[in-house]
């Protein structure tokens, strides 16, 4: 557990009589307290036990900011302790945790918290914060060795925590790759995503390990189920979208408003989808009247984020109708690729076909299709099934 927090439990039990044993009512009231009363009764506790810990009293929104930080990395303290096998699963891969992402994070849970009249809003704050309540009450879980459901992770079973099982990276792969997600990215995504998809996340796409190919990506990406994709830039923001349908190439636009888009760096946000439109997320190629890439909100030639067939430049569109209290994730409007990553979320996805229709390997290899036609090589095949149905037919 952090130092911070330590001390505020370390003055809730013994401030009033520091050598004495602490009776069973008052151990556990800290955790009825903080996980089970109801929200404004939680809220009123943090106040008055960040207040206790003020040298004059007054509850400031940097010692809020400190609470929540420690509420933060304590969790993933306890988890690492008792190698949780969830967060092991990131932590064998390289994730890795530092402060500062720590700190990025806890400025975007508290970014709609008034620095001013912090008692007044606290409460508003508190029922709106999902994301720090959810975290808060997991951690008193782990701390108060309170069991909780053991969860299936594919071909693992763990105890219930708030990362997903990291999946999918080949063994060779582990010793070179190097995801641009550190845990607290990890965390933060996680805690947004539908909880139906937040049990695993499993490896699809790394330019650091499959190159700087469109086509390649392509072939990893589409039926793949929904996806988290991260894009790092050459100027270093980092950033990308939840995209909440399987991926297929067409000239539609796909996805729900369970797609959010979100930016990791230089800060955390999240930006929700306003239902202005369903703009969600769009992938095409080869195509003359239409813009030939992947785009997820807004518009053709002003999506949220588009990153073009001809791999290694994108653009940020100034505005989104897609998504609210969107602003420009990259830090130009037109920028470079440094780094694309891209893990499929959720249960396996298993594709159902609508139509009993044959399939042959030139349809079923999505990689060399679009190598082809990126290539400008006609694809003298195409329709040739079509037909031969319709023969069959006759």
């Amino acid at each position: 557990m952090e130092n911070g927090l330590l001390a505020l439990v370390e003055d809730y039990f013994f401030k009033n009589n520091p050598k004495s044993p602490v009776p069973f009512d008052t151990f556990i009231s800290l955790f009825i307290k903080l996980a089970k009363d109801p929200c404004g009764e939680k809220v009123k506790f943090i106040v008055s036990l960040l207040k206790q810990n003020s040298s004059d009293g007054v509850l400031t929104f940097s010692i809020l900011m400190e609470y929540v930080k420690n509420i933060i990395s304590s969790y993933v303290i306890i988890l690492t302790v008792t190698d949780h096998a969830v967060l092991k699963s990131w932590r064998t891969l390289g994730v890795e945790m530092s402060d500062w992402k720590v700190i990025l994070m806890t400025k975007s849970l508290c970014q709609d918290l008034e620095e001013e009249n912090i008692e007044e809003n606290i409460e508003i704050w508190f029922g709106l914060c999902s994301q720090f309540q959810k975290i808060q009450t997991a951690l008193l879980f782990h701390l108060y060795h309170i069991p909780q459901e053991h969860v299936s992770y594919g071909d693992e079973v763990a105890e219930y925590c708030l990362f997903p099982m990291c999946k999918g990276v080949p063994p060779q792969h582990k010793q070179v790759f190097s995801s641009v997600l550190e845990i607290p990215d990890v965390l933060f995504l996680n805690s947004l995503l539908p909880s139906a998809m937040q049990q695993q996340w499993r490896f699809c796409f790394s330019t650091g390990i499959h190159g700087e190919s469109f086509a390649k990506m392509l072939g990893l990406l589409v039926d793949k189920g929904p996806t988290v994709i991260i894009v790092k830039d050459k100027e270093k923001n980092v950033f990308g979208g939840y995209a909440s349908e399987s991926w297929t190439v067409g000239p539609n636009f796909r996805g729900d408003e369970k797609s959010f888009l979100f930016s990791l760096y230089p800060e955390m946000r999240v930006c929700h989808s306003t239902g202005y439109n369903s703009h969600y997320q769009y992938l095409n190629i080869q195509q003359q009247t239409l813009p030939n890439g992947l785009g997820l909100g807004g518009q053709f030639e002003y999506f949220g984020i588009w990153l073009d067939a001809e791999f290694g430049k994108g653009h940020c569109s100034e505005t989104c109708t897609t998504y609210r209290n969107y602003k420009m994730l990259s830090a130009t409007k037109y920028f470079e690729i440094d780094l694309v990553e891209v893990w499929a979320v959720g249960p396996e996805f298993e594709r159902k076909d609508t139509e009993d229709v044959r399939t042959s390997v030139r349809e079923s290899d999505l990689e060399a299709k679009a190598l082809l036609q990126m290539a400008g090589k006609t694809l003298h095949s195409e329709g040739m099934d079509d037909n031969l149905n319709e023969a069959e037919d006759m």
